[in-house]
């Protein structure tokens, strides 16, 4: 690689991790304005997208990452996104983003994951690794029809997202988190 070639490779990956830090500035921001979730989906948020980060992923997926609870848990809408990051980013966020006017746990993910489908691997990446970060907190539901709905969300997610992202490393990292998460969290399916 020449010396122009790394110049211009630590300019893109500079810009990149700029809009990434602009990003988490406007997550932290839409939560301490208008945040509801008594979890603590900022750090759960930078998790998911430090995730994508690590792995290469482009900078619209990891932007997208970051911000994919902003319409579920704050006053943020779809519109907000598109003019500070443009429709591509505000798009994977709102495929990511469950509807509220689903009321079953169970239906209101698949009609997220129907629509991160619909879209293509952008927003299944996502959901893989927003559902691998919360893998770690599954045993700890209150409730065994809780800890039951977290294990048939990530069934259903494994046995669809292949076609995806079957290929890639987070899938197989998922994979391999089910089996964990289903002894830990020791409930039987139907």
């Amino acid at each position: 690689m020449s010396e122009l070639d790394r110049d211009e490779e630590f300019i893109r990956e500079k810009e990149e991790d700029e809009e990434i830090e602009r990003a988490i500035i406007y997550l932290v921001n839409s939560f301490q304005e208008s945040g509801d979730n008594p979890k603590p989906v900022i750090l759960h948020s930078i998790r998911v997208g430090m995730e994508l980060y690590d792995r290469g992923y482009e900078e619209r997926v990891v932007v997208a990452s970051i911000l994919h609870d902003l319409i579920e848990d704050t006053a943020v809408k779809k519109e907000d996104i598109a003019s500070e990051f443009g429709e591509e980013v505000s798009d994977i966020v709102e495929a990511t983003s469950f509807d509220s006017e689903i009321e079953d746990y169970t239906e209101r993910y698949k009609d997220t994951l129907n629509r991160c489908f619909e879209m293509g691997r952008e927003p299944v990446l996502i959901k893989a690794a927003d559902t691998l970060d919360n893998s770690n907190y599954y045993h700890k539901g209150d409730s065994e029809e809780l800890r039951r709905n977290v294990i048939e969300k990530m069934e259903f997610f494994i046995e669809n997202f292949d076609p995806y992202i079957g290929d890639e490393l987070i899938y197989r990292d998922l994979k391999e988190q089910y089996d964990l998460v289903r002894d830990r969290v020791d409930v039987e399916t139907d």
